[in-house]
C-alpha cells in the first residue's frame, strides 16, 4: 500500500465520531466510584442501565446505539447518572452544581471524576467532577465542580 494512501485511511480513522455515546473515568488513586444511571424511560428497558462500580484507573462507557444506556440513540440526548466516591465519607458528585448526587450529561460525554489539585490547601473537598461535550466543550470549567461530603440524612 502506498504512503499516502496508509495517511488517508489513518486521517479518516482519527476523524470519525466515536462509537461511545458517554464514559465515565475514575482516575482517583485509592477510591472507587459508583455510577448508576436512572431508569430507563421505557418500563421494558428497566434494569438494563449501567450501574457499575469503578476500580481506581478503570472507566466504563455506552455505545451510541445502545437503547440501554442511551435512550435516545444521540450523541446530543441528555442522560441522568448519580455518581458517589463511596467510603468514609460518601462523596457525590453533581452536575449542574448543587445537582449532588445527579449529574446531567449529553450521550456523548466524557465524565471524569479526580483528585482536587487544591486539597487540602485550599479546598476542603478532595474531588472534582469534570465534563467535556462530544464537541470538546468543557461543561465544568476551568476548576471543575467538587464533589462534597454527602448530606446526613436527618429523622423525618
Amino acid at each position: 500500500m502506498r504512503a499516502d494512501t496508509v495517511l488517508a485511511v489513518a486521517l479518516l480513522a482519527a476523524a470519525a465520531p466515536s462509537a461511545h455515546a458517554w464514559c465515565v473515568s475514575n482516575e482517583l488513586k485509592v477510591r472507587s466510584v459508583r455510577v448508576d444511571q436512572d431508569d430507563h424511560p421505557e418500563r421494558e428497558r428497566q434494569g438494563r442501565e449501567k450501574r457499575v462500580t469503578l476500580g481506581p484507573g478503570e472507566k466504563a462507557c455506552c455505545k451510541v446505539k445502545d437503547l440501554d444506556c442511551n435512550p435516545l440513540r444521540r450523541v446530543d440526548s441528555y442522560v441522568q447518572l448519580t455518581i458517589r466516591v463511596p467510603g468514609e465519607p460518601v462523596y457525590e458528585c453533581g452536575y449542574p452544581a448543587g445537582a449532588e448526587p445527579g449529574v446531567t450529561i449529553t450521550g456523548g460525554s466524557n465524565a471524569r471524576i479526580v483528585e482536587n489539585p487544591r486539597y487540602p490547601k485550599r479546598s476542603t473537598i478532595p474531588y472534582l467532577l469534570r465534563i467535556r461535550t462530544q464537541d470538546n466543550h468543557d461543561s465544568t470549567g476551568p476548576a471543575g465542580l467538587p464533589c462534597p461530603p454527602a448530606k446526613k440524612k436527618g429523622p423525618p
